[in-house]
């Protein structure tokens, strides 16, 4: 404790009579270590999140109820949803129809009967308009046109990736048909053909939106004779997504585990997704690994010209029964100074002022709205990385000098 306390007495002396711009450019050095460390990967694995987010905020919520594997529908989906709305915790859902049709754009304009028909096949989802903005804010995703109302009869939403206005930016993989919002459209199911007025265009980060049609649950029921009421899916929201787990399984143990299949969001998300993740933080824990091995050179370097430099002074040390173990600790306590001031000017910028900036501006990709992700658990085991290398960086050069000859230390001799 004697040797401990004698060593970082001498490294604080050291720091304060080194210059100001050195200690400002080396702790500098080290707060851009911490970032790349943690906002590389914070931002590569924000893509996948950034996607995650945008599915659970405009398509499936908190928790997704489908049909049971044996089954084509929801069974007794009224009292499904009778017994959902006896949850305190669930404060929207929507109940969704879905089925598939054939969109037709052309067919007043096609002179030749015979000739190439303008057709498309959507997956057309029935939903009562007012519940499902509620729910997933669909109405704020609107590209082009107005939001359907419950009352209305003839209209319809459409995605745009089944638009080739739209559909053309991502190069000819959707069946697309060439409309504009006004334009009318024939939707055929079966044997049974009605038109619809286009009313808007629904353009979202969220593929499984893109890839919908939507007109009320009610004219759906008629178009698809469905006349049962059994849905195809129930999506919910939490006052607390947290606790889904527990309401998912506490739903799972109550009559409405007998009609359906109860999901979390999370249990819904297909495992290449958790791959690409997981990918993604391997990825950017690999690149802020560099920087940790630039910072830890810097330091190196830096410990070590220090070190040489004050040669005389350590020999001198050390004839006065400083012993050497003393003098090792007292450049591993600078070490540990510019790594520790480095990191916490890091942390706050991390979580002070990136996180709250992106979470406000998203970096715009085309599948996703990038943020910037920092686990409290991943970065401080990050920071006890770069501290650890820091302090191994400090020890070398200061024991490669303390451990020299202390006469020729004194009087300069090689």
């Amino acid at each position: 404790m004697r040797n401990l306390r004698i060593g970082l007495l001498l490294g604080f002396r050291q720091i304060q009579r080194a210059s100001i711009w050195t200690t400002v450019l080396i702790i500098f050095v080290m707060t851009l270590t911490f970032l790349n460390l943690i906002a590389v990967s914070g931002v590569l694995v924000g893509l996948v999140e950034g996607a995650e987010q945008a599915v659970r905020e405009n398509a499936l919520g908190d928790i997704i109820i489908s049909a049971q594997d044996d089954e084509d529908r929801i069974l007794e989906t009224n009292t499904v949803v009778q017994a959902i709305t006896t949850y305190p915790e669930v404060v929207d859902y929507s109940v969704r129809y879905s089925g598939n049709a054939i969109a037709e754009a052309n067919y007043k304009e096609r002179r030749d009967l015979s000739g190439e028909r303008d057709t498309a096949s959507l997956i057309v989802q029935g939903i009562d308009p007012a519940r499902e903005d509620s729910m997933s804010n669909l109405s704020h995703l609107l590209r082009d046109g107005s939001y359907l109302e419950a009352d209305e009869e003839g209209y319809i939403l459409l995605g745009a990736y089944y638009l080739k206005e739209y559909a053309d930016d991502f190069g000819d993989i959707f069946d697309t048909i060439d409309a504009e919002t006004g334009d009318t459209i024939r939707l055929t199911v079966g044997d049974v053909s009605k038109e619809f007025v286009i009313k808007g265009i629904i353009e979202s980060k969220v593929d499984e939106v893109n890839l919908s049609a939507y007109i009320p649950e009610r004219e759906f029921r008629r178009v698809f004779g469905r006349l049962d009421r059994n849905a195809d899916q129930i999506v919910m929201r939490l006052a607390d997504p947290a606790q889904n787990q527990a309401v998912a399984e506490h739903m799972r143990e109550s009559s409405i585990g007998n009609y359906a299949k109860i999901q979390t969001y999370e249990e819904s998300l297909p495992k290449f997704l958790i791959d690409i993740k997981n990918t993604m933080n391997v990825l950017g824990t690999f690149i802020g690994s560099i920087g940790i091995v630039v910072a830890s050179i810097t330091i190196f370097i830096i410990i070590f010209i220090n070190a040489v430099s004050r040669r005389q002074q350590i020999g001198i040390l050390k004839g006065i029964g400083i012993e050497r173990k003393v003098i090792e600790i007292a450049y591993v306590a600078q070490a540990a100074f510019y790594a520790l001031t480095g990191s916490l000017f890091g942390a706050l910028l991390t979580y002070a002022v990136l996180i709250p900036y992106f979470a406000e501006n998203p970096i715009q990709f085309p599948f996703s709205d990038g943020i910037l992700v920092a686990d409290p658990e991943g970065t401080f085991w990050r920071f006890l990385t770069l501290f650890i290398v820091t302090l191994i960086a400090g020890l070398i050069p200061a024991w490669l000098i303390a451990r020299q000859n202390t006469l020729n230390s004194i009087l300069g001799r090689k």
